[in-house]
Protein backbone atom coordinates (compact mmCIF):
# COMPACT_ATOMS: atom_id res chain seq x y z
CA UNK A 1 0.00 0.00 0.00
CA UNK A 2 1.03 3.61 -0.56
CA UNK A 3 3.20 5.11 2.17
CA UNK A 4 1.34 8.41 2.08
CA UNK A 5 -2.10 7.77 0.63
CA UNK A 6 -3.42 11.22 -0.08
CA UNK A 7 -0.36 12.98 -1.48
CA UNK A 8 -1.92 12.92 -4.96
CA UNK A 9 -4.79 15.06 -3.84
CA UNK A 10 -4.79 16.23 -0.27
CA UNK A 11 -7.10 18.30 1.81
CA UNK A 12 -9.10 21.09 0.31
CA UNK A 13 -8.08 20.14 -3.23
CA UNK A 14 -9.56 16.65 -2.93
CA UNK A 15 -12.80 17.97 -1.46
CA UNK A 16 -13.01 20.67 -4.14
CA UNK A 17 -12.49 18.13 -6.90
CA UNK A 18 -15.22 15.82 -5.58
CA UNK A 19 -17.80 18.59 -5.38
CA UNK A 20 -16.79 19.71 -8.86
CA UNK A 21 -17.37 16.18 -10.19
CA UNK A 22 -13.72 15.71 -11.11
CA UNK A 23 -13.40 11.98 -11.73
CA UNK A 24 -9.66 12.27 -12.35
CA UNK A 25 -9.33 12.17 -8.55
CA UNK A 26 -9.49 8.38 -8.95
CA UNK A 27 -7.96 5.89 -11.39
CA UNK A 28 -9.93 4.84 -14.44
CA UNK A 29 -12.89 2.54 -13.71
CA UNK A 30 -13.13 -1.04 -14.86
CA UNK A 31 -13.80 -1.40 -18.57
CA UNK A 32 -17.48 -1.01 -19.33
CA UNK A 33 -18.35 1.05 -16.24
CA UNK A 34 -18.83 4.30 -18.12
CA UNK A 35 -21.03 5.87 -15.46
CA UNK A 36 -20.99 9.17 -13.62
CA UNK A 37 -21.73 8.31 -10.02
CA UNK A 38 -21.53 11.46 -7.90
CA UNK A 39 -25.26 12.16 -7.80
CA UNK A 40 -25.26 11.20 -4.10
CA UNK A 41 -23.54 14.48 -3.27
CA UNK A 42 -26.82 16.41 -3.58
CA UNK A 43 -29.28 13.86 -2.21
CA UNK A 44 -29.70 15.58 1.21
CA UNK A 45 -31.33 18.52 -0.53
CA UNK A 46 -33.70 16.25 -2.44
CA UNK A 47 -35.67 14.56 0.28
CA UNK A 48 -36.27 17.50 2.66
CA UNK A 49 -39.77 18.91 2.20
CA UNK A 50 -43.29 17.80 1.39
CA UNK A 51 -42.96 17.29 -2.35
CA UNK A 52 -41.21 13.92 -2.19
CA UNK A 53 -42.81 10.52 -2.61
CA UNK A 54 -44.96 9.08 -1.22
CA UNK A 55 -47.65 11.76 -1.45
CA UNK A 56 -50.29 12.30 1.19
CA UNK A 57 -52.83 10.58 -1.04
CA UNK A 58 -50.61 7.50 -1.28
CA UNK A 59 -50.16 7.42 2.47
CA UNK A 60 -53.92 7.67 2.95
CA UNK A 61 -54.56 4.81 0.51
CA UNK A 62 -52.20 2.56 2.49
CA UNK A 63 -53.59 3.46 5.90
CA UNK A 64 -54.74 -0.12 6.51
CA UNK A 65 -51.30 -1.55 5.81
CA UNK A 66 -49.41 -2.34 9.01
CA UNK A 67 -46.15 -3.73 7.69
CA UNK A 68 -43.90 -2.50 4.87
CA UNK A 69 -41.55 -5.20 3.58
CA UNK A 70 -38.66 -4.25 1.29
CA UNK A 71 -37.45 -7.03 -1.00
CA UNK A 72 -33.95 -6.10 -2.11
CA UNK A 73 -30.25 -6.84 -1.92
CA UNK A 74 -27.23 -4.74 -1.04
CA UNK A 75 -27.73 -1.02 -1.52
CA UNK A 76 -31.42 -1.55 -2.22
CA UNK A 77 -32.09 -2.96 1.24
CA UNK A 78 -29.31 -2.30 3.75
CA UNK A 79 -30.36 1.30 4.49
CA UNK A 80 -33.86 0.02 5.22
CA UNK A 81 -32.39 -2.65 7.53
CA UNK A 82 -30.57 0.07 9.48
CA UNK A 83 -33.62 2.32 9.76
CA UNK A 84 -35.84 -0.60 10.74
CA UNK A 85 -33.51 -1.60 13.58
CA UNK A 86 -33.26 1.96 14.86
CA UNK A 87 -36.83 3.16 14.54
CA UNK A 88 -38.73 -0.06 15.21
CA UNK A 89 -36.85 -0.01 18.51
CA UNK A 90 -37.40 3.71 19.21
CA UNK A 91 -41.15 4.07 19.42
CA UNK A 92 -42.56 7.56 19.61
CA UNK A 93 -40.54 8.70 16.58
CA UNK A 94 -43.71 8.88 14.49
CA UNK A 95 -43.58 5.41 12.98
CA UNK A 96 -47.01 4.31 11.87
CA UNK A 97 -46.06 1.01 10.25
CA UNK A 98 -43.53 -1.71 10.93
CA UNK A 99 -40.57 -1.75 8.52
CA UNK A 100 -38.65 -4.86 7.45
CA UNK A 101 -35.87 -5.53 4.95
CA UNK A 102 -36.10 -9.07 3.60
CA UNK A 103 -32.78 -9.60 1.83
CA UNK A 104 -32.42 -13.36 1.66
CA UNK A 105 -33.64 -16.13 -0.59
CA UNK A 106 -33.21 -18.77 2.11
CA UNK A 107 -36.35 -20.94 1.94
CA UNK A 108 -36.52 -21.55 5.70
CA UNK A 109 -36.39 -17.81 6.36
CA UNK A 110 -39.11 -17.16 3.79
CA UNK A 111 -41.32 -19.89 5.22
CA UNK A 112 -40.80 -18.51 8.73
CA UNK A 113 -41.78 -15.06 7.49
CA UNK A 114 -45.01 -16.44 6.04
CA UNK A 115 -45.81 -18.24 9.29
CA UNK A 116 -45.02 -15.33 11.60
CA UNK A 117 -46.53 -12.43 9.64
CA UNK A 118 -49.99 -11.56 8.39
CA UNK A 119 -49.17 -10.86 4.75
CA UNK A 120 -52.72 -9.62 4.19
CA UNK A 121 -51.57 -6.51 6.09
CA UNK A 122 -48.22 -6.20 4.28
CA UNK A 123 -47.17 -3.92 1.45
CA UNK A 124 -44.16 -5.18 -0.52
CA UNK A 125 -41.55 -2.94 -2.12
CA UNK A 126 -39.43 -4.60 -4.80
CA UNK A 127 -36.15 -2.66 -4.89
CA UNK A 128 -33.56 -3.18 -7.60
CA UNK A 129 -31.48 -0.52 -9.33
CA UNK A 130 -30.94 -2.72 -12.37
CA UNK A 131 -34.44 -4.14 -12.25
CA UNK A 132 -33.01 -7.62 -12.79
CA UNK A 133 -31.72 -8.70 -9.35
CA UNK A 134 -32.68 -12.35 -9.03
CA UNK A 135 -33.31 -12.53 -5.27
CA UNK A 136 -35.97 -9.78 -4.88
CA UNK A 137 -37.66 -10.83 -8.12
CA UNK A 138 -37.86 -14.43 -6.87
CA UNK A 139 -39.29 -13.26 -3.55
CA UNK A 140 -41.79 -11.09 -5.39
CA UNK A 141 -43.06 -14.14 -7.28
CA UNK A 142 -43.45 -16.11 -4.04
CA UNK A 143 -45.39 -13.36 -2.24
CA UNK A 144 -47.61 -12.64 -5.22
CA UNK A 145 -48.64 -16.31 -5.18
CA UNK A 146 -49.41 -16.14 -1.44
CA UNK A 147 -51.50 -12.97 -1.81
CA UNK A 148 -53.39 -14.40 -4.76
CA UNK A 149 -54.25 -17.44 -2.65
CA UNK A 150 -55.88 -15.05 -0.18
CA UNK A 151 -57.91 -13.42 -2.95
CA UNK A 152 -56.05 -10.11 -2.65
CA UNK A 153 -55.52 -7.84 -5.66
CA UNK A 154 -51.76 -8.27 -5.91
CA UNK A 155 -50.75 -5.15 -7.89
CA UNK A 156 -52.25 -3.02 -5.11
CA UNK A 157 -49.78 -4.53 -2.63
CA UNK A 158 -46.58 -3.95 -4.57
CA UNK A 159 -44.38 -0.91 -5.23
CA UNK A 160 -41.34 -1.01 -7.52
CA UNK A 161 -38.23 1.11 -6.92
CA UNK A 162 -35.77 1.07 -9.80
CA UNK A 163 -33.91 3.19 -12.33
CA UNK A 164 -35.80 4.34 -15.39
CA UNK A 165 -36.40 1.97 -18.27
CA UNK A 166 -35.28 -1.15 -16.43
CA UNK A 167 -37.29 -4.37 -16.83
CA UNK A 168 -38.76 -3.80 -13.38
CA UNK A 169 -39.68 -0.21 -14.19
CA UNK A 170 -41.40 -1.26 -17.41
CA UNK A 171 -43.42 -3.90 -15.59
CA UNK A 172 -44.45 -1.38 -12.98
CA UNK A 173 -45.54 1.17 -15.56
CA UNK A 174 -47.56 -1.51 -17.37
CA UNK A 175 -49.81 -1.95 -14.34
CA UNK A 176 -48.23 -4.85 -12.46
CA UNK A 177 -47.50 -2.58 -9.47
CA UNK A 178 -49.47 -0.03 -7.53
CA UNK A 179 -46.66 2.50 -7.72
CA UNK A 180 -43.36 2.98 -9.56
CA UNK A 181 -40.67 5.08 -7.88
CA UNK A 182 -37.84 6.22 -10.17
CA UNK A 183 -34.33 6.40 -8.75
CA UNK A 184 -31.42 8.59 -9.91
CA UNK A 185 -29.28 6.99 -12.62
CA UNK A 186 -26.11 8.71 -11.35
CA UNK A 187 -26.18 7.19 -7.85
CA UNK A 188 -24.67 3.74 -7.35
CA UNK A 189 -26.45 1.27 -5.12
CA UNK A 190 -24.15 1.46 -2.12
CA UNK A 191 -24.21 5.28 -2.23
CA UNK A 192 -28.02 5.40 -2.44
CA UNK A 193 -28.96 5.54 1.26
CA UNK A 194 -30.45 9.02 0.97
CA UNK A 195 -32.27 8.29 -2.28
CA UNK A 196 -35.73 6.75 -2.50
CA UNK A 197 -34.19 3.31 -1.97
CA UNK A 198 -33.85 4.30 1.67
CA UNK A 199 -36.14 7.26 2.14
CA UNK A 200 -39.32 6.16 0.32
CA UNK A 201 -39.90 3.16 2.64
CA UNK A 202 -39.00 5.35 5.62
CA UNK A 203 -41.55 7.99 4.68
CA UNK A 204 -44.16 5.32 3.94
CA UNK A 205 -43.76 4.10 7.52
CA UNK A 206 -44.04 7.57 9.01
CA UNK A 207 -40.41 7.86 10.07
CA UNK A 208 -39.04 11.38 10.68
CA UNK A 209 -37.53 11.79 7.24
CA UNK A 210 -37.50 15.60 7.32
CA UNK A 211 -35.51 15.62 10.56
CA UNK A 212 -33.11 13.05 9.11
CA UNK A 213 -32.82 15.25 6.03
CA UNK A 214 -31.89 18.27 8.12
CA UNK A 215 -29.04 16.36 9.73
CA UNK A 216 -27.88 15.07 6.34
CA UNK A 217 -27.95 18.58 4.86
CA UNK A 218 -25.88 19.88 7.74
CA UNK A 219 -23.37 17.07 7.20
CA UNK A 220 -23.21 17.88 3.49
CA UNK A 221 -22.31 21.46 4.33
CA UNK A 222 -19.62 20.35 6.76
CA UNK A 223 -18.20 17.86 4.25
CA UNK A 224 -17.65 20.67 1.74
CA UNK A 225 -15.63 22.67 4.29
CA UNK A 226 -11.87 22.95 4.82
CA UNK A 227 -10.15 19.76 6.00
CA UNK A 228 -9.74 20.84 9.62
CA UNK A 229 -13.53 21.17 9.98
CA UNK A 230 -14.58 18.46 7.57
CA UNK A 231 -15.90 15.22 9.18
CA UNK A 232 -15.89 13.32 5.88
CA UNK A 233 -12.28 14.24 5.15
CA UNK A 234 -11.23 13.52 8.74
CA UNK A 235 -12.65 9.99 8.65
CA UNK A 236 -11.42 9.30 5.11
CA UNK A 237 -7.89 10.40 5.99
CA UNK A 238 -7.93 8.24 9.12
CA UNK A 239 -8.97 5.18 7.12
CA UNK A 240 -6.46 5.69 4.31
CA UNK A 241 -3.50 6.61 6.51
CA UNK A 242 -3.95 3.53 8.68
CA UNK A 243 -4.42 1.29 5.66
CA UNK A 244 -1.18 2.65 4.23
CA UNK A 245 0.66 1.52 7.35
CA UNK A 246 -0.72 -2.01 7.01
CA UNK A 247 -3.80 -1.57 9.20
CA UNK A 248 -6.32 -2.66 6.59
CA UNK A 249 -8.74 -4.45 8.97
CA UNK A 250 -11.34 -1.77 9.68
CA UNK A 251 -13.01 -2.95 12.88
CA UNK A 252 -16.41 -1.35 13.56
CA UNK A 253 -17.45 -1.06 17.20
CA UNK A 254 -21.16 -0.18 17.20
CA UNK A 255 -23.45 0.10 20.20
CA UNK A 256 -26.60 -2.00 20.39
CA UNK A 257 -29.09 0.30 18.63
CA UNK A 258 -26.66 0.86 15.77
CA UNK A 259 -25.48 -2.73 15.22
CA UNK A 260 -26.97 -2.93 11.73
CA UNK A 261 -25.08 0.15 10.55
CA UNK A 262 -22.10 -2.21 10.44
CA UNK A 263 -23.68 -4.15 7.56
CA UNK A 264 -24.27 -0.93 5.63
CA UNK A 265 -20.70 0.28 6.27
CA UNK A 266 -19.42 -3.17 5.34
CA UNK A 267 -20.91 -3.00 1.86
CA UNK A 268 -19.85 0.60 1.25
CA UNK A 269 -16.27 -0.10 2.31
CA UNK A 270 -15.80 -3.55 0.78
CA UNK A 271 -17.28 -2.90 -2.67
CA UNK A 272 -15.77 0.57 -2.99
CA UNK A 273 -12.19 -0.17 -1.90
CA UNK A 274 -11.76 -3.94 -2.39
CA UNK A 275 -10.23 -4.12 -5.86
CA UNK A 276 -6.93 -3.91 -7.73
CA UNK A 277 -5.29 -6.05 -5.05
CA UNK A 278 -5.94 -3.60 -2.24
CA UNK A 279 -8.76 -2.43 0.00
CA UNK A 280 -10.08 -2.06 3.51
CA UNK A 281 -11.46 -5.20 5.15
CA UNK A 282 -14.53 -4.24 7.23
CA UNK A 283 -14.85 -6.35 10.39
CA UNK A 284 -18.35 -5.97 11.83
CA UNK A 285 -20.31 -7.79 14.51
CA UNK A 286 -17.12 -9.28 15.89
CA UNK A 287 -17.22 -10.51 19.52
CA UNK A 288 -15.00 -8.52 21.85
CA UNK A 289 -11.59 -10.16 22.17
CA UNK A 290 -8.72 -9.92 24.65
CA UNK A 291 -6.47 -7.04 23.59
CA UNK A 292 -3.64 -9.45 22.81
CA UNK A 293 -5.77 -10.99 20.02
CA UNK A 294 -5.87 -7.78 17.99
CA UNK A 295 -2.96 -7.70 15.55
CA UNK A 296 -1.18 -4.66 14.20
CA UNK A 297 -3.30 -4.93 11.04
CA UNK A 298 -6.27 -3.35 12.88
CA UNK A 299 -7.81 0.11 12.94
CA UNK A 300 -11.01 0.87 14.86
CA UNK A 301 -14.01 3.12 14.38
CA UNK A 302 -16.61 3.30 17.13
CA UNK A 303 -20.11 4.53 16.39
CA UNK A 304 -22.30 5.01 19.43
CA UNK A 305 -25.79 6.23 20.24
CA UNK A 306 -25.50 8.21 23.44
CA UNK A 307 -28.39 6.39 25.11
CA UNK A 308 -26.78 2.96 24.57
CA UNK A 309 -24.31 1.20 26.83
CA UNK A 310 -20.79 2.02 25.58
CA UNK A 311 -18.53 -0.69 24.22
CA UNK A 312 -15.77 -1.23 26.81
CA UNK A 313 -13.18 -1.78 24.08
CA UNK A 314 -13.35 1.91 23.19
CA UNK A 315 -11.24 2.68 26.26
CA UNK A 316 -8.43 0.35 25.21
CA UNK A 317 -7.99 -0.06 21.44
CA UNK A 318 -6.02 2.11 19.04
CA UNK A 319 -5.87 3.69 16.56
CA UNK A 320 -9.48 4.71 17.20
CA UNK A 321 -11.87 7.14 15.50
CA UNK A 322 -14.98 7.92 17.58
CA UNK A 323 -18.43 8.92 16.31
CA UNK A 324 -21.20 9.77 18.78
CA UNK A 325 -24.88 10.35 18.00
CA UNK A 326 -27.30 12.04 20.38
CA UNK A 327 -30.40 11.62 18.18
CA UNK A 328 -31.30 8.48 16.18
CA UNK A 329 -32.12 10.74 13.22
CA UNK A 330 -28.44 11.65 12.95
CA UNK A 331 -28.00 8.30 11.21
CA UNK A 332 -28.80 10.08 7.94
CA UNK A 333 -25.80 12.35 8.49
CA UNK A 334 -23.65 9.28 9.07
CA UNK A 335 -24.69 7.83 5.74
CA UNK A 336 -23.35 10.99 4.10
CA UNK A 337 -20.19 11.23 6.21
CA UNK A 338 -19.23 7.65 5.35
CA UNK A 339 -19.94 8.07 1.64
CA UNK A 340 -17.66 11.10 1.53
CA UNK A 341 -15.02 9.39 3.64
CA UNK A 342 -14.91 6.31 1.42
CA UNK A 343 -14.76 8.40 -1.74
CA UNK A 344 -11.71 10.17 -0.31
CA UNK A 345 -10.12 7.04 1.15
CA UNK A 346 -10.47 5.33 -2.24
CA UNK A 347 -8.47 8.14 -3.82
CA UNK A 348 -5.79 7.55 -1.21
CA UNK A 349 -5.76 3.81 -1.90
CA UNK A 350 -5.61 4.39 -5.64
CA UNK A 351 -8.89 2.70 -6.53
CA UNK A 352 -12.04 3.81 -8.33
CA UNK A 353 -14.85 3.52 -5.76
CA UNK A 354 -17.93 3.29 -7.97
CA UNK A 355 -17.53 -0.02 -9.80
CA UNK A 356 -17.49 -3.67 -8.70
CA UNK A 357 -15.49 -5.49 -11.38
CA UNK A 358 -15.32 -8.89 -9.67
CA UNK A 359 -18.97 -9.36 -8.69
CA UNK A 360 -20.19 -10.71 -12.01
CA UNK A 361 -17.92 -13.77 -11.95
CA UNK A 362 -19.75 -15.40 -9.04
CA UNK A 363 -23.11 -14.64 -10.69
CA UNK A 364 -21.99 -16.31 -13.90
CA UNK A 365 -20.80 -19.45 -12.13
CA UNK A 366 -24.08 -19.51 -10.15
CA UNK A 367 -26.12 -19.27 -13.35
CA UNK A 368 -24.26 -22.24 -14.77
CA UNK A 369 -24.83 -24.29 -11.61
CA UNK A 370 -28.50 -23.30 -11.55
CA UNK A 371 -28.93 -24.46 -15.15
CA UNK A 372 -27.71 -27.86 -13.95
CA UNK A 373 -30.43 -28.00 -11.30
CA UNK A 374 -28.61 -26.24 -8.48
CA UNK A 375 -26.75 -29.35 -7.38
CA UNK A 376 -23.55 -29.30 -5.35
CA UNK A 377 -20.84 -29.90 -7.94
CA UNK A 378 -17.97 -29.71 -5.48
CA UNK A 379 -16.71 -32.21 -2.94
CA UNK A 380 -17.36 -30.50 0.40
CA UNK A 381 -14.98 -30.43 3.36
CA UNK A 382 -16.03 -31.44 6.83
CA UNK A 383 -16.36 -28.59 9.30
CA UNK A 384 -13.33 -29.79 11.27
CA UNK A 385 -11.17 -30.28 8.17
CA UNK A 386 -11.98 -26.76 6.99
CA UNK A 387 -11.18 -25.28 10.42
CA UNK A 388 -7.93 -27.24 10.66
CA UNK A 389 -7.01 -25.91 7.22
CA UNK A 390 -7.66 -22.36 8.44
CA UNK A 391 -5.49 -22.85 11.52
CA UNK A 392 -2.66 -24.40 9.52
CA UNK A 393 -2.66 -21.51 7.01
CA UNK A 394 -2.88 -18.79 9.65
CA UNK A 395 -0.52 -15.88 9.13
CA UNK A 396 -0.24 -12.26 10.15
CA UNK A 397 -2.36 -10.00 7.95
CA UNK A 398 -4.68 -12.75 6.75
CA UNK A 399 -8.36 -13.01 7.72
CA UNK A 400 -11.09 -15.65 7.74
CA UNK A 401 -14.39 -14.98 5.95
CA UNK A 402 -17.22 -17.21 7.17
CA UNK A 403 -19.97 -17.10 4.54
CA UNK A 404 -23.24 -18.75 5.56
CA UNK A 405 -26.01 -19.66 3.11
CA UNK A 406 -28.08 -20.60 6.15
CA UNK A 407 -31.27 -19.28 7.79
CA UNK A 408 -30.13 -16.29 9.83
CA UNK A 409 -31.01 -16.46 13.52
CA UNK A 410 -29.70 -15.22 16.84
CA UNK A 411 -28.70 -18.76 17.86
CA UNK A 412 -26.73 -19.31 14.64
CA UNK A 413 -25.08 -15.89 14.78
CA UNK A 414 -24.07 -16.60 18.38
CA UNK A 415 -22.58 -19.94 17.32
CA UNK A 416 -20.58 -18.24 14.58
CA UNK A 417 -19.50 -15.59 17.10
CA UNK A 418 -18.12 -18.36 19.29
CA UNK A 419 -16.30 -19.81 16.29
CA UNK A 420 -14.92 -16.39 15.34
CA UNK A 421 -13.69 -15.86 18.87
CA UNK A 422 -12.02 -19.28 18.90
CA UNK A 423 -10.23 -18.63 15.59
CA UNK A 424 -8.99 -15.20 16.69
CA UNK A 425 -7.85 -16.40 20.11
CA UNK A 426 -5.77 -19.17 18.52
CA UNK A 427 -4.41 -17.30 15.49
CA UNK A 428 -4.73 -13.56 16.16
CA UNK A 429 -6.44 -13.21 12.77
CA UNK A 430 -9.54 -11.12 12.16
CA UNK A 431 -12.72 -12.89 11.12
CA UNK A 432 -15.83 -11.78 9.25
CA UNK A 433 -19.31 -13.28 9.03
CA UNK A 434 -21.58 -12.79 6.04
CA UNK A 435 -24.95 -14.39 5.43
CA UNK A 436 -25.53 -15.41 1.83
CA UNK A 437 -26.67 -14.23 -0.57
CA UNK A 438 -26.36 -10.83 1.17
CA UNK A 439 -22.56 -10.92 1.32
CA UNK A 440 -22.32 -11.55 -2.45
CA UNK A 441 -23.61 -7.99 -2.88
CA UNK A 442 -21.16 -6.69 -0.28
CA UNK A 443 -17.89 -8.32 0.74
CA UNK A 444 -17.95 -10.63 -2.28
CA UNK A 445 -16.14 -7.96 -4.31
CA UNK A 446 -13.43 -7.59 -1.66
CA UNK A 447 -12.85 -11.35 -1.37
CA UNK A 448 -12.08 -11.55 -5.08
CA UNK A 449 -10.63 -8.13 -5.88
CA UNK A 450 -8.81 -7.14 -2.69
CA UNK A 451 -5.55 -8.46 -1.30
CA UNK A 452 -5.10 -12.22 -1.56
CA UNK A 453 -5.27 -12.52 2.22
CA UNK A 454 -8.71 -14.09 2.65
CA UNK A 455 -9.46 -17.64 3.72
CA UNK A 456 -13.11 -18.20 2.84
CA UNK A 457 -15.34 -20.92 4.24
CA UNK A 458 -18.79 -21.19 2.64
CA UNK A 459 -21.53 -23.00 4.58
CA UNK A 460 -24.67 -24.58 3.14
CA UNK A 461 -27.31 -26.82 4.70
CA UNK A 462 -28.28 -30.31 3.60
CA UNK A 463 -31.94 -29.35 3.57
CA UNK A 464 -34.66 -29.95 1.00
CA UNK A 465 -37.61 -30.38 3.39
CA UNK A 466 -38.26 -26.65 3.64
CA UNK A 467 -37.73 -25.65 0.03
CA UNK A 468 -39.95 -23.09 -1.71
CA UNK A 469 -40.88 -23.18 -5.40
CA UNK A 470 -40.58 -19.91 -7.33
CA UNK A 471 -43.69 -19.35 -9.51
CA UNK A 472 -42.89 -18.81 -13.17
CA UNK A 473 -39.35 -20.15 -12.86
CA UNK A 474 -37.78 -23.59 -13.12
CA UNK A 475 -35.83 -23.35 -9.87
CA UNK A 476 -36.62 -23.32 -6.14
CA UNK A 477 -35.24 -20.91 -3.55
CA UNK A 478 -33.13 -23.73 -2.17
CA UNK A 479 -31.63 -24.46 -5.57
CA UNK A 480 -30.93 -20.76 -6.05
CA UNK A 481 -28.94 -20.32 -2.85
CA UNK A 482 -27.05 -23.59 -3.32
CA UNK A 483 -26.10 -22.47 -6.81
CA UNK A 484 -24.96 -19.11 -5.44
CA UNK A 485 -22.85 -20.80 -2.76
CA UNK A 486 -21.17 -23.17 -5.20
CA UNK A 487 -20.79 -20.37 -7.76
CA UNK A 488 -18.93 -18.21 -5.27
CA UNK A 489 -16.54 -21.01 -4.31
CA UNK A 490 -15.85 -21.67 -7.99
CA UNK A 491 -15.28 -17.98 -8.67
CA UNK A 492 -12.82 -17.72 -5.79
CA UNK A 493 -10.92 -20.82 -6.88
CA UNK A 494 -10.86 -19.58 -10.46
CA UNK A 495 -8.84 -16.64 -9.13
CA UNK A 496 -6.53 -18.96 -7.21
CA UNK A 497 -7.97 -17.93 -3.85
CA UNK A 498 -8.68 -20.18 -0.90
CA UNK A 499 -12.34 -21.16 -0.55
CA UNK A 500 -13.84 -24.24 1.06
CA UNK A 501 -17.40 -25.56 1.00
CA UNK A 502 -18.92 -27.07 4.16
CA UNK A 503 -22.30 -28.81 4.32
CA UNK A 504 -24.11 -28.65 7.68
CA UNK A 505 -27.18 -30.64 8.65
CA UNK A 506 -30.30 -30.43 10.83
CA UNK A 507 -28.98 -28.07 13.52
CA UNK A 508 -26.14 -25.91 12.16
CA UNK A 509 -25.75 -23.91 15.38
CA UNK A 510 -25.27 -27.05 17.48
CA UNK A 511 -22.88 -28.52 14.90
CA UNK A 512 -20.73 -25.38 14.97
CA UNK A 513 -20.72 -25.20 18.77
CA UNK A 514 -19.69 -28.86 18.97
CA UNK A 515 -16.79 -28.23 16.60
CA UNK A 516 -15.48 -25.32 18.65
CA UNK A 517 -14.65 -27.70 21.49
CA UNK A 518 -12.17 -29.48 19.20
CA UNK A 519 -10.37 -26.40 17.87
Amino acid sequence: MSANPLTRSTGADAVYRIFNLDYTLWPEPAEGDGGHWLGWLDLPEYFVGDDVLPTKDELNELKNVEHVVVLGMGGSSLTVAVLADIFNAHKGEGNTKRLTALDTANPRTVRDFLVNNDIAKCHFIVSSKSGTTIEPLSLEAVFRRELEALGIDTPSRFTAISDRNTPLARRALSGEFRQYVSTPFNVGGRFSALSDFGMYPARLCGLPVNRMGSYASEMRSECSDEPDDNPGYSLGRFLADNAASGRDKLTILATKSLETIGLWIEQLVAESTGKSGTGLVPVVGEPNLPLACYGDDRQFVSIALESDEPNPLVESVEPLYEIKLTDPCEIAAEFYRWEMAIALASAGLGVYPFDQPNVESAKQFAREVLQDGGQLELTPDTLMDSMNGVLEAAAAGRYVALCAFLPESRALTDAFSNLRQGISRITGMATTLGYGPRYLHSTGQLHKGGRDSVMQVVFVQDDTEFDVAVPGHDYTLGQLIRAQAVGDVLAMRDLGRQSKLVVLHDDPAAEINDAIVNL
